[in-house]
């Protein structure tokens, strides 16, 4: 990739340098069993997951295992991830439906009525008024009881961003060769703007039970 030139989640090379060398994996390993740790805790009843920018599908994959007779619905804007996605969720078979669309489209994908909606490292490229909208859509289509875990980068105020990402490194390694940055990224917003965002949605019981440095697991409840 040339000096200045942007990344995009359409291509092929791009996506393959991306999850190739994906540091955070490991990281993100706890919040995903506390996310599943709380569904189990709280008895209910999962027969449908959507994961919204699912990307390889690893959050699905945690799920699915989990929940033995759970469906899930893969739905993310890159067709390249598709690819990467239908061999990493192969040994689910037909449990799992393949939706290519953006997070924007939630609401008019047609996508039935879930049980508990997930997304890890994909809501933050939205501007604040396409996540208050995502987080209107994600109520909408959780049945009354439902779960949603956001598991995303969020912003800090002052320069406690920086501080973090400048010593993130020490914990997960670094990449071997830096990632170009990508069109869609946007300035992370602080957790007070993603709990009031999911406030005015409609969700009732809202925590953050997990973060490390700029990263944090978001769960609300229908």
């Amino acid at each position: 990739m040339r000096a200045g030139q942007l990344g995009s989640w359409q291509s092929a090379d791009y996506v393959g340098q991306w999850a190739g060398e994906d540091v955070m994996h490991r990281m993100l390993e706890l919040p995903r069993r506390i996310s599943t740790a709380l569904v189990r805790d709280a008895g209910t009843p999962v027969h449908h997951v959507v994961d919204l920018g699912s990307g390889e599908g690893a959050y699905l994959a945690e799920l699915l295992r989990a929940f033995d007779h759970t469906r899930g619905t893969w739905f993310d804007v890159s067709e390249p991830m598709l690819d990467r996605a239908r061999e990493a969720l192969a040994e689910f078979g037909d449990r799992v439906t393949f939706v290519v669309g953006a997070a924007e489209e939630l609401g008019t994908a047609g996508i039935e009525r879930a049980d508990l909606v997930v997304s890890s490292r994909a809501l933050h490229h939205l501007a604040p008024e396409a996540l208050a909208r995502c987080y209107r859509d994600v109520h909408a289509l959780l049945a009354e009881g439902g779960w949603f875990f956001n598991l995303d980068h969020v912003g800090s105020a002052a320069d406690w961003e920086q501080r973090y990402r400048r010593i993130r490194s020490e914990f997960t390694g670094s990449r071997r060769s830096p990632l170009a940055p990508h069109r869609e990224d946007e300035p992370l917003q602080p957790t007070s703007d993603h709990l009031r965002f999911l406030e005015q949605a409609g969700f009732a019981a809202i925590d953050l039970p997990w973060r490390t440095l700029y990263t944090a697991l978001l769960a609300a409840r229908k």
